[in-house]
């Protein structure tokens, strides 16, 4: 029944609802990012910071400490560019796809520019008691952000290639997944406040779709059209 109400609209109504729905989770992010910032500034307790971290304290063990080392080095600066000169070799030699390139590109490392200026406007001074050694301010969390960005772009790339469906349900339940456990071990570890993950994944998420709606944006220039008003009609 949807799908044939959907063929009787002037215009395709899925790209509208990825606008929309765009629009709607930068408003959401961009709006918990300044909430959270407004409460630091004011120097606010986040008392959901105390509950996570006394939970994470309880549930540590050595062995558990172990693989939240491994997994935090997944969102580290020099894995992620590692990661990025890979995956834009594969994309430029082997895709072709020099606009995704650029975009990927602009994306982390213009994402790693303003969480370094973010960190210095804010200033704010990691947790005591950290299970590793972490050097200069802690909000929002660059591991959070950065993670985001990186196995975020990959995921959008990954869903607009030509794989099956199936496969791209799994790699995107898999690039969220990791995303998640990287921000959940920096809480672990101890260097980072769980306010700080929720801002750097509010305002990589910002990040994220102003890169990937400038990408897209280039795609519906290519072809001469938006592609909400583009359908092909019956001969």
């Amino acid at each position: 029944m949807l799908r044939e109400l959907a063929k009787k609209l002037p215009f395709p109504i899925l790209p509208l609802i990825y606008i929309i729905s765009g629009l709607g989770l930068s408003f959401l992010s961009l709006n918990v990012f300044f909430e959270l910032s407004e409460d630091l500034m004011e120097n606010e307790v986040f008392e959901f910071d105390q509950v996570i971290i006394q939970y994470v304290t309880d549930i540590r063990s050595d062995t558990l400490t172990e693989v939240m080392k491994v997994i935090t080095f997944f969102g580290s600066k020099n894995i992620l560019t590692l990661l990025l000169v890979g995956s834009l070799i594969w994309l430029i030699a082997k895709r072709k796809n020099y606009w995704g390139a650029i975009f990927y590109l602009i994306a982390v490392a213009g994402g790693g520019l303003l969480n370094l200026g973010l960190k210095h406007w804010f200033g704010r001074i990691r947790p005591e008691d950290s299970l590793i050694v972490e050097q200069g301010f802690s909000y929002p969390s660059g591991h959070a952000m950065g993670s985001l960005i990186y196995y975020g772009f990959l995921g959008y790339l990954v869903v607009r290639s030509r794989r099956g469906k199936p496969l791209k349900i799994l790699l995107t339940i898999a690039f969220i997944s990791t995303i998640l456990l990287i921000g959940f071990s920096r809480v672990y570890l101890g260097v980072h406040y769980p306010s700080d993950i929720a801002a750097g994944f509010s305002a990589g998420t910002v990040w994220l779709l102003l890169c990937v709606g400038g990408r897209e944006s280039i795609r519906a220039y290519q072809k001469r059209t938006l592609p909400f008003f583009k359908r092909k009609h019956p001969q």
